[in-house]
């Protein structure tokens, strides 16, 4: 059985935009497709800054800039990547 989320899911505002940046310097621009209190989940053009149990920014539409883990990312087509962050703060 699924284990329950802690948080409910929601859709975001049409065209919020996640602004990501990790180690690389890189900003990545990607389109938000689920928030939730506690994280996102965005659509990017595939990165290396972009895999799994990397620590980076983010920028989800009008909030402010906060510290994420990558917690999951899943290769939809030849460079794009869906990816999952966790907010730490």
């Amino acid at each position: 059985m699924d284990k329950p989320r802690k948080h409910i899911r929601f859709e975001p505002d049409e065209n919020t935009f996640v602004l990501a940046k990790g180690d690389s310097g890189i900003t990545h621009s990607g389109i938000c497709v689920d928030e939730s209190q506690s994280g996102c989940a965005g659509v990017f053009k595939k990165h290396n800054d972009l895999i799994p149990k990397k620590m980076i920014m983010v920028k989800v539409g009008q909030l402010d800039v906060i510290s994420a883990e990558i917690r999951w990312a899943k290769i939809l087509d030849e460079g794009i990547v869906k990816v999952g962050f966790q907010y730490l703060e």
